[in-house]
């Protein structure tokens, strides 16, 4: 072998070469990660506004399917084990069937039907105005109606520049999702 091709054999890198690739490495990691974060921050608000979503659609078509009342109502249930309605939907919710209509899941006659954990931390769920926690028990009759307008207004973690996600009811029990319709509260 000649000496000019070993030369170019062992040609790598210079110092100068190494530093400006970190340099373009840092800039881009710098500028991407706020865009990252609130990517991840929109997609988990939308995962849990979907979720709840999810039960609200459960309810009414179970309350079809069985002919007799079904509610929701705030639960921290999956982590207790014990069936009950308290506290606001941001711990957790459950659906059961509810002949009674009441706040009170009776062992003999209601039958719990899907337990959900609680929001991540940070992330809050509220009435459309942000003035109160969601806690009220909702009531989806045999015909599938709910006979109560409500709007539950999910919002991210403070310091976020996400847009909130509703879930709006009409009086009728049909729910839809809207985004940026109402103001989070300052926590």
């Amino acid at each position: 072998m000649d000496r000019k091709s070993l030369h170019g054999l062992a040609r790598g890198f210079t110092l100068i070469e190494l530093m400006i690739v970190l340099v373009v490495l840092a800039t881009l990691v710098s500028v991407g990660m706020p865009l990252m974060q609130g990517q991840l921050a929109r997609s988990r608000l939308q995962a849990e506004s979907s979720r709840f979503l999810g039960a609200i659609q459960l309810a009414r078509s179970e309350a079809v399917m069985r002919n007799l009342p079904v509610s929701i109502c705030p639960s921290a249930m999956a982590i207790t084990g014990i069936p009950e309605c308290s506290g606001i939907y941001a711990d957790g919710w459950i659906v059961f069937a509810n002949p009674g209509k009441d706040s009170i899941v009776d062992a003999d006659t209601d039958e719990v039907l899907q337990v959900f954990e609680a929001l991540p931390a940070g992330f809050q769920l509220t009435n459309r105005s942000g003035t109160n926690n969601a806690s009220r028990l909702v009531n989806y009759l045999p015909d599938g109606s709910a006979h109560s307008p409500r709007t539950f207004m999910f919002c991210p973690p403070q310091h976020s520049v996400v847009p909130s996600l509703s879930i709006v009811m009409n009086i009728v029990g049909r729910a839809r999702l809207v985004e940026d319709w109402g103001e989070c509260p300052a926590a």
